[in-house]
């Protein structure tokens, strides 16, 4: 990857679509900081459960060199902690690799998030290397507009990763289309990549037919390198979104994991429908719809995801005290497909801060 970077730099830089040196330039940088903190009631038929915890909390710094190159790195405490790469010794000594992985360790362990390098080649053109941002869920996280209360769809049904190691590139010819193209490692930032070298490849499309209006569309396919799990996983999302700053914002979206897992013919799959109305310049009131269900493998009358599959109901108030903090109390539901599992209820006080 090391390679194709210095290839695609020096190739546009003979092509002079590097900018122009800017002699006033000073370097400079700034301190990355956002905290998420939950405070949740939860209701069920077993009882109730009451909880707060830190759902996520960053801290990095961003470092510009010059106009055209930066580099930035942001440490997450998170649950970080992961098993993998296991081998397993016989009678005779010999080592047999493990396909087994776990990756839910203790809370607040510190790990590294991302840490990319980013030469911007022009106004249109730039590139991210090293721990990256994965461009897949990020446009609806800011269409949805409130990831401190829950998580996008991709991100809480899928567990898609938000970061991974490789390479993006980010290309806008004009203000009505972007395209984006990323290699990774396709395991995520918590686990290195497989021996067998399996790559995740990813591309999305945005399209802005007028102001304050986009759809996007966005594809991955991941190989597998596990040799108990031999099928591809691939993601189709589709989004449609218009956000009107200061007055309201809807969206909706729909997303298909096919493999799951690398799982042969096992798909999880959902739409996820949200929107605010802003109330002045402080408040909005917002709802949401998450639908989603898995299908019936290899014959069975049964869903192969059934105890997760249903539907999620999400409303509240948000409430901007001061730029850059927070809060919102929210009811969040969900019922599940089967009866069989119970319906709960969770009232939420959340708030964020970031500097």
């Amino acid at each position: 990857m090391t390679l194709v970077f210095g290839i695609l730099i020096s190739g546009f830089s003979s092509g002079r679509l590097v900018a122009e040196s800017d002699t006033s330039f000073t370097p400079g940088g700034k301190v990355i900081t956002q905290v998420f903190n939950r405070t949740l009631l939860e209701i069920r038929d077993a009882g109730t459960r009451y909880g707060m915890y830190i759902n996520r909390a960053h801290f990095g710094y961003q470092q510009q060199f010059s106009p055209e190159w930066s580099g930035t790195i942001v440490i997450d405490a998170g649950r970080p902690t992961v098993f993998g790469n296991l081998t397993s010794i016989d009678s005779s000594g010999k080592g047999n690799p493990l396909s087994y992985s776990y990756k839910e360790g203790s809370y607040y362990t510190m790990s590294l998030k991302f840490s990319f390098l980013e030469y911007k080649i022009s106004q249109q053109f730039k590139i991210q290397a090293g721990g990256i941002l994965q461009n897949h869920y990020i446009t609806q996280e800011k269409i949805w507009g409130y990831r401190y209360v829950m998580e996008t769809f991709q991100d809480r049904y899928f567990g898609t990763p938000s970061g991974d190691l490789g390479i993006i590139a980010y290309y806008s010819p004009s203000s009505f289309l972007a395209v984006d193209l990323a290699v990774t490692n396709g395991e995520g930032f918590r686990l290195t990549q497989d021996q067998s070298g399996a790559v995740k490849i990813a591309s999305g499309v945005d399209l802005k037919p007028f102001q304050d209006a986009i759809i996007r569309i966005y594809y991955d396919h991941t190989a597998s390198g596990d040799s108990s799990k031999t099928a591809s996983q691939q993601l189709v999302s589709v989004l449609a979104a218009y956000h009107l700053p200061g007055r309201f914002r809807l969206g909706a979206e729909y997303n298909h994991h096919f493999n799951h897992g690398c799982q042969e013919k096992c798909a999880l799959y959902g739409i996820s429908m949200y929107g605010s109305v802003y109330s002045g310049e402080k408040t909005a009131l917002f709802l949401r719809y998450d639908r989603l269900r898995s299908n019936k493998t290899n014959g069975s009358d049964q869903y192969w995801n059934i105890e997760k599959d249903g539907e999620a109901f999400v409303g509240g108030i948000h409430y901007q005290a001061v730029r850059n903090i927070s809060l919102s109390l929210s009811y969040q539901g969900w019922k599940p497909l089967d009866n069989q599992y119970a319906y709960s209820s969770i009232f939420a006080f959340c708030f964020e801060y970031k500097f």
